[in-house]
């Protein structure tokens, strides 16, 4: 009996945590190849943003897109391998902020839908952090970017 009562202990306490947890919203969008600021290879990823109406999360790191799994970490420098995080509006000028610190992982392969999540501190202090999944957009074969 004392068994029965410890395994019924045991599987509430993992209930009430696993419930206490908060679950990230999750965004879905495309990717697709695309050139760097220095004309070499790179891949972006772009999501609807629920911060604002009229707004997206663009994300770029200058790889070649079949090295899209991994990492990256925000940074303004735009050299090979480095990677970016902008808010951008959607307008015509496409006016976007970058975080004063950011990073997006991404899991998954050219061709399929990849999975991910994004993690952006702004200069005013709010944190935005989000799951993603993205789809292969029409226009990702490869570019000549130079």
């Amino acid at each position: 009996m004392m068994h029965k009562l410890r395994s019924i202990a045991a599987m509430a306490a993992f209930w009430l945590l696993s419930a206490s947890k908060p679950v990230l919203p999750l965004l879905y969008g495309e990717y697709s190849s695309d050139c760097a600021p220095y004309d070499g290879p790179a891949f972006v990823i772009t999501l609807p943003a629920p911060v604002h109406k009229g707004t997206f999360w663009w994300l770029r790191a200058n790889v070649p897109l079949a090295e899209i799994a991994g990492h990256w970490t925000h940074s303004s420098t735009g050299q090979p391998g480095a990677a970016a995080i902008a808010l951008c509006q959607k307008t015509p000028t496409h006016k976007c902020d970058m975080p004063e610190e950011g990073s997006f992982t991404v899991t998954g392969h050219p061709g399929a839908n990849i999975k991910g999540t994004i993690a952006a501190t702004f200069t005013d202090g709010i944190r935005h952090v989000y799951r993603f999944t993205a789809a292969t957009a029409r226009h990702t074969e490869g570019r000549l970017c130079g």
